[in-house]
């Protein structure tokens, strides 16, 4: 008996979904060219329109329609194009969802509007020249956290480069010789075999190369997963450290603290080899805890791996992120 009601339950949310779009007044233009200013001016609006949305949810409709497919900025000489696709299907989705799912899809598109909001306010820089962007990546390269990275570039990519061209000789002479003969079965398959198993390798050695540069940032080696300490524990001493002015270590232990509280909430599984990164790679963009993981982790890599300076001040900033976080 569960499966109709299932089923009609389905129905009635997909016709529900069909009649957001059948309500809006007119259909948006699929593209449209507006001024920076215009575009910050409507992400305003559709800020205010978002947060109105947890009182009143069907004015989701209204929102929609008047969203094109997408949209093009002229930014002082230069264009961008934003697409609204995704946005206007899950503003279309919460007309139709259950309180729980529409608070979680409130909550994802209120976090990806504000990202929008904060982004729009960097293209007011002024443009940097070729040769000021060359010399500020010289000084950033000649920093102490980067030589180890440049001494280890320099001795892989040579071998790198060899393996590859190695590997494409091969293959071509296999190639060229399978081309200027007649051969029987027997040997198509052995030659056929031989060039699967350079394949297999050739693939094998190209994903490991990739993963030990995906792997080449900084690494810290922790005994345990950071959640079966209990961020509570790695909280409690961060605040004793900072009470020591141990600033340094303090920032440090209230970076693990940060992780262990998310991974204690489900949001990966626990892997003790993982890089701070990673970490932030499987957080995802669009979640709320986004922002504030990504401002813990650049504060925690400049102060432990990169060897800067903290103070208070520092140490004050990172518990005000753990505190966006839910660590209180």
């Amino acid at each position: 008996m569960k499966r109709p009601r299932m089923k009609l339950r389905l129905l009635s949310n997909a016709i529900l979904a069909v009649g957001v779009f059948l309500a809006c007044p007119a259909l948006p233009a699929l593209s449209q060219t507006v001024s920076l200013e215009q575009y910050r001016q409507s992400l305003a609006e559709l800020r205010t329109n978002v947060d109105a949305l947890e009182e009143h949810p069907e004015g989701a409709a209204a929102i929609v329609s008047g969203l094109p497919e997408n949209e093009t900025i002229d930014a002082g000489g230069r264009e961008i194009t934003v697409s609204w696709h995704e946005l206007k299907n899950d503003l279309a989705l919460i007309v139709v969802a259950e309180p729980v799912r529409r608070k979680a899809l409130l909550a994802q598109i209120q976090n990806y509007v504000r990202v929008l909001t904060e982004e729009s306010a960097v293209y007011d820089k002024p443009a940097v020249s070729d040769s000021q962007a060359r010399s500020r990546l010289q000084e950033i390269l000649a920093q102490r956290e980067f030589k180890a990275v440049q001494r280890k570039a320099g001795y892989l990519d040579p071998l790198k480069a060899r393996l590859y061209r190695w590997l494409s000789r091969v293959l071509g002479m296999l190639f060229r010789m399978s081309l200027g003969s007649r051969f029987g079965v027997v040997q198509i398959l052995i030659y056929g075999a031989a060039g699967a198993a350079i394949l297999t390798v050739l693939i094998w050695t190209v994903m490991r190369l990739r993963r030990r540069e995906e792997e080449a940032g900084p690494r810290e080696i922790v005994p345990f997963s950071p959640s079966a300490r209990g961020w509570r524990a790695w909280l409690g001493d961060a605040r004793e450290r900072a009470r020591g002015q141990d600033w340094r270590e303090a920032i440090h232990l209230a970076y693990w603290a940060g992780i262990a509280f998310l991974e204690e909430q489900g949001a990966w599984k626990p892997n003790r080899a993982r890089t701070p990164r990673e970490y932030l790679r499987l957080i995802g963009v669009r979640t709320p805890q986004h922002p504030p993981l990504a401002e813990l982790t650049r504060k925690f890599e400049r102060v432990w791996y990169g060897n800067l300076p903290a103070g208070e001040a520092d140490f004050q900033e990172t518990m005000g992120e753990l505190e966006r976080l839910g660590c209180r």
